[in-house]
């Protein structure tokens, strides 16, 4: 087992070790305060649940444009600075929104500080995903990917339980422990990260560029279900959170384990699991993974309670296990030469879209059928279905060398 394992570590080359811990620190440096916004917006400000999925819908279009403006930037720009200094200026905006809440200055300075802070976000996202491509060859992204997930959900599994436990006693010091951290992943990427040199293109950068989804059919089919699908999977943070424990009662304290639950499951079953799956056209993986998401959503309205929503968590993170790695290689098998961060960049729009409509989507949905729980989740649910069904249904016209593992063609 020993063996196995080194020999699985050394097939990859050192940077992508590299940029999954620097992956990892900006994960825990993310998780330890933002799943925790949604309920200072809710009990210390006194938002609705309308009101918080109308302030994380404002933030869609800003964020998702500019993670297509950060893919196409980073085609023309070293990924290797944008990296860095996304995570810089993402530090700076956590430190504002310490002091914000510390000093009580109300909903705009916090509101403001957040869309600071997911702009910079929203760079960072296609640009790392474009350099995973950059450092593997073909036939080891769908790993890669799995690898830097894990990384990622590290972060996710152990920020949550110590925000959890912070969070009673002050917002304020989670965003301040956020900022030193994301500092730090920063300072991973300048002082470690020897990233590969890529294409730079030439052309100068148009707006018009972030339409080049009209250009690629397969492109536009996978982002419109991609985008269908993250409005479900949005309900993670904001309406999961308050529903969980100010509806059905729970305290912050287990809204934080099962968090970590999610974090550690991706952590010790993404890259076993990626690797069983490997024999399946990645659009089979993805439409699995959706309708296991709408089982496990379908599930929160239903089974009220921690106990239960520990079972719902375990199944709503099987259905991440599932989708995400091939969903990104999809994305960068698709890709032509010299246009991988902008076909991140596009991918990224549409997961940024749903991620910020979602809260949106659930919100109203929970103020509107909040008193029926069963019907509330299973119409948020619903949409994970049709993207599920979309997904097979586009497995028949994408071309087999798009859709299967690399050695298989």
């Amino acid at each position: 087992m020993i063996r196995r394992s080194v020999g699985f570590v050394k097939q990859f080359e050192k940077n992508l070790w590299i940029l999954s811990t620097g992956w990892f620190v900006s994960a825990l440096g993310f998780a330890i305060s933002i799943p925790f916004i949604a309920i200072y917006f809710y009990a210390t400000l006194g938002l609705s649940m309308s009101e918080i999925g109308v302030f994380f819908g404002a933030m869609a279009l800003v964020r998702s444009v500019f993670q297509a403006i950060g893919g196409e930037v980073s085609d023309r720009i070293e990924r290797h600075i944008l990296l860095i200094y996304s995570q810089i200026f993402r530090a700076g905006a956590f430190l504002t929104l310490a002091i914000s809440i510390y000093k009580d200055w109300g909903f705009w300075p916090v509101a403001i500080a957040l869309l600071v802070n997911s702009i910079f976000g929203a760079i960072f996202q296609p640009v790392a995903n474009a350099m995973v491509s950059d450092i593997l060859p073909v036939d080891k992204r769908l790993d890669g990917y799995a690898i830097t997930r894990s990384a990622g959900n590290l972060g996710w599994a152990v920020g949550p339980a110590i925000g959890g436990f912070l969070a009673g006693y002050s917002y304020g010091l989670l965003f301040l422990i956020s900022s030193g951290i994301t500092l730090l992943s920063g300072l991973v990427f300048l002082i470690f990260l020897k990233p590969p040199r890529t294409v730079i293109v030439q052309d100068r950068f148009k707006f018009s560029d972030l339409l080049a989804i009209k250009d690629d059919p397969y492109l536009a089919r996978h982002s419109i279900l991609i985008f269908a699908l993250y409005l479900v999977v949005a309900q993670l943070i904001a309406p999961f959170s308050v529903y969980a424990v100010e509806m059905v009662k729970i305290t912050e304290h287990q809204l934080g384990i099962l968090y970590t639950l999610n974090g550690l499951m991706v952590v010790l079953l993404q890259i076993p699991v990626t690797r069983l799956l490997a024999g399946y056209r990645l659009t089979t993986q993805l439409a699995m993974g959706a309708f296991v998401y709408a089982v496990g959503y379908g599930m929160v309205g239903v089974l009220a309670g921690f106990e239960f929503f520990v079972l719902a968590m375990i199944v709503v993170t099987m259905g991440e296990i599932f989708m995400s790695p091939p969903s990104l290689t999809l994305t960068s098998r698709l890709a032509p030469e010299g246009r991988m961060g902008r076909y991140m960049g596009i991918f990224g729009f549409f997961v940024a879209a749903g991620w910020s409509f979602g809260p949106l989507y659930g919100g109203v949905i929970l103020d509107h059928f909040g008193g029926n729980a069963p019907v509330a989740w299973a119409l948020i649910s619903s949409l994970a279905i049709l993207s599920g069904v979309g997904y097979m249904l586009f497995r028949r016209i994408l071309p087999e060398r798009f859709n299967i593992k690399e050695n298989a063609t």
